[in-house]
């Protein structure tokens, strides 16, 4: 998860409050964070970004090649949060010269789900909208295995650089995050709702 927190630098002029309470923790200054220095309460606080930080986000997300959208809502036209997964996959295998692999995760068999082929034609869709009309497609459907290992397995297997997931994932209780954390074997990006 430290890398998703290096995914989106603060800009780099200070930022200042008018009448800052009191600090209750030291300052922090860490390679890539954010430095806070007290002022005084009437001055505030100056927030100041070590310029350093910009450049391990941009050197860490031009290393990205193969990037995992992983499926798991029943919505054939699909949820919010995974019309803004595709979204953000798209646009960052685009910026980077990435390729996309969507894998579609339910429980239940492809037969028990009526509306599958209009979940593939819309999937096909929203990747054709952020410019991807080429990319790989798999269906892990009826296994009996949690959501979470499957991405874990397809991650290790195709060996990829970055998983895209909507936070709605995990709030639906489709995915587990702990377990996401600890057993994928690349970055995740998780996006808020």
């Amino acid at each position: 998860m430290a890398f998703a927190s290096s995914l989106l630098p603060a800009p780099a002029s200070g930022v200042r409050a008018s009448h800052a309470p009191e600090l209750a923790f030291p300052p922090v200054n860490r390679k890539g964070g954010v430095s806070l220095r007290r002022r005084g309460a009437r001055h505030g606080v100056r927030a100041e970004v070590n310029e350093s930080a910009s450049a391990v986000a941009i050197d860490a997300l031009s290393q990205v090649k193969h990037v995992l959208l992983p499926i798991t809502d029943r919505n054939p036209y699909l949820s919010e949060g995974t019309r803004q997964a595709a979204a953000t996959t798209t646009s960052l295998a685009k910026k980077y010269g990435a390729s996309i692999t969507v894998v579609v995760i339910d429980d239940k068999p492809k037969e028990s789900f009526p509306e599958h082929d209009t979940q593939m034609s819309s999937i096909r869709w929203h990747l054709s909208e952020g410019g991807f009309t080429e990319f790989g497609l798999m269906e892990r459907l009826g296994e009996g295995k949690k959501p979470t290992a499957i991405i874990a397995e397809v991650a290790d297997d195709l060996e990829l650089d970055l998983v895209v997931l909507s936070m709605e994932a995990i709030h639906s209780k489709h995915v587990d995050g702990n377990l996401l954390a600890e057993f994928i074997p690349c970055p995740i990006l998780v996006l808020p709702l």
